[in-house]
C-alpha cells in the first residue's frame, strides 16, 4: 500500500476514522445519504471540537506538532484509498478523543484509526489521548501536567502508548474491501446493531419505524 496524494480516479475513498466501525454506516456515507445527527450527539461533537482546538494549540505552540496532518494511503490492488487527518503529528501521531466517560482500555476502532496513521508515518508507536468532555474544555485541560510529554497526566485524562500492529492493519484493509464489494453490488452490508447505533447519523435508515 503506497503513500499517494493524487485524486484517486476509480478508487473508493474511505476515512481512517471509519476503520473497523459498522460497515453499513460506511456504506450509507459512500452512497451519499444525508447525515442526521441526534441533537445530544451534536452537543458532544461541538464540545469535542473545542477540546481538540485548545489541546491542539498547546501541542502545536509548546511542542512543535503539526495539526490536522492530511494523509492518503492507496492500494491499487484493492482499488481503495484511505484518507485521514492526524490530530497532531511530529515524528509520531497523536489522536485526541473527547469522551463523556474515559475507557479503561482503548476502543478497538480507535486503535485501528491510529494504526492507519502509524502505517502512513512508518512510526513504531503513537498515542491515544482520551479526555473528558466539558462545556468549558479549559476546566479540564488547565489541570493537566505536560512536564513528562508526550506522557500527560491529570484528572479526567487517560493516555495509551500504542505500537504499530501489522495484523490490525490487514484487518482494517479487509474491512474496507468488504464494504467496497457491497457498494459495488449496491446492497448494504449487515449492520452491527450495537450501542453505537444511537450515535449514528444514519440511524434513521436502519430504524425507520422510529421516524
Amino acid at each position: 500500500m503506497s503513500n499517494n496524494g493524487s485524486d484517486g480516479d476509480g478508487f473508493i475513498e474511505f476515512y481512517a476514522s471509519e476503520a473497523l466501525i459498522c460497515p453499513r454506516r460506511i456504506y450509507y456515507r459512500l452512497k451519499g445519504y444525508p447525515e442526521r445527527w441526534p441533537e445530544f450527539v451534536k452537543v458532544r461533537l461541538n464540545q469535542g471540537r473545542n477540546t481538540h482546538e485548545i489541546l491542539g494549540d498547546i501541542l502545536q505552540k509548546r511542542f512543535g506538532f503539526e495539526l490536522e496532518k492530511h494523509l492518503v494511503l492507496r492500494s491499487s490492488r484493492l482499488g481503495i484509498e484511505i484518507h485521514g487527518r492526524i490530530d497532531a503529528f511530529r515524528e509520531f501521531p497523536i489522536e485526541i478523543k473527547g469522551k463523556t466517560s474515559l475507557p479503561k482500555l482503548p476502543y478497538e476502532y480507535h486503535l485501528a484509526q491510529l494504526n492507519v496513521y502509524l502505517r502512513w508515518a512508518e512510526a513504531e508507536y503513537g498515542y491515544l489521548y482520551y479526555i473528558k468532555l466539558h462545556e468549558r474544555p479549559n476546566t479540564v485541560i488547565g489541570k493537566l501536567d505536560f512536564s513528562d510529554f508526550p506522557v500527560i497526566k491529570g484528572p479526567n485524562f487517560r493516555l495509551f502508548e500504542v505500537p504499530y500492529d501489522k495484523s490490525l492493519f490487514k484487518a482494517t484493509l479487509k474491512h474496507f474491501y468488504s464494504v467496497k464489494k457491497a457498494y459495488e453490488r449496491d446492497r448494504p452490508p449487515k449492520g452491527e446493531y450495537s450501542y453505537a447505533c444511537k450515535f449514528c447519523p444514519y440511524r434513521y435508515l436502519c430504524y425507520p419505524s422510529e421516524e
